[in-house]
């Protein structure tokens, strides 16, 4: 896949997720400057606030009739705590259609990276991640995951 290609399928994820907080009630932005945040979600009523990082990826098919995807995440990005919280949405495009495969704050990331194995180092300070999506079983590596499967409990809805 072309780099320019990649260009497109990370935007349009952008807005498959932007979509979706803006169908459970909350505001989106769209920060000027990238500098790692790809959206700012708000909840108008009372301020609540979180960063949003959009990772996407073309899903390949497995033998036991499931999804494989790959992301990169910047390792620096990782590690580094930010006030509000980072949360990372793991989009796939598989066979025409968005699959949202995980929602799921930094810090249990970074835990999932550092002390169960999930992910592996790549090059240029990337920590790769492999999803895998069987029968409504998530696993990033050999753990499994599937309670962040898109776990939105963070964004509630939120009646208007």
């Amino acid at each position: 896949m072309s780099k320019k290609t990649n260009l497109y399928l990370g935007k349009a994820g952008q807005f498959a997720a932007m979509s979706e907080f803006l169908c459970r009630g909350w505001n989106v932005a769209v920060p000027e400057v990238d500098v790692g945040d790809d959206i700012f979600v708000v909840r108008d009523f009372d301020g609540n606030f979180k960063r949003v990082q959009v990772k996407t990826a073309t899903g390949k098919s497995t033998l036991k009739s499931g999804i494989r995807a790959q992301f990169s995440v910047k390792r620096n990005q990782l590690e580094l705590q930010v006030n509000p919280m980072l949360v990372y949405a793991f989009l796939v495009r598989f066979r025409n259609k968005w699959e949202l495969l995980d929602l799921i704050r930094r810090d249990v990331l970074l835990d999932y990276f550092q002390n169960h194995g999930t992910g592996s180092i790549g090059g240029e300070n990337q920590v790769i991640f492999t999803f895998l999506l069987v029968k409504e079983k998530l696993f990033c590596g050999k753990q499994d995951i599937s309670r962040h499967l898109g776990d939105f409990g963070d964004f509630p809805i939120i009646p208007h």
